[in-house]
């Protein structure tokens, strides 16, 4: 993920998720809002992992390069 997401996208996002959580779980009945919850923490340590991508690519150097007298 580049760019942040939209409200709608990340919905999305989440509702994909947590349908593959459900299948994976055998399609339990009952289990809806813990199989969102999961999907949401999921989709938003995505989006800190390319927030942090995004913001490691744009930093200066830590130091200055040096120059020559």
């Amino acid at each position: 993920m580049n760019a942040p997401r939209s409200p709608a996208e990340r919905q999305h996002r989440i509702s994909e998720i947590a349908y593959r959580i459900w299948e994976s779980e055998g399609r339990p009945q009952g289990q809806a809002q813990r199989h969102w919850q999961m999907a949401e923490k999921l989709v938003l340590a995505e989006e800190r992992q390319a927030e942090l991508r995004n913001n490691h690519d744009e930093k200066p150097p830590a130091h200055p390069p040096e120059q020559d007298p």
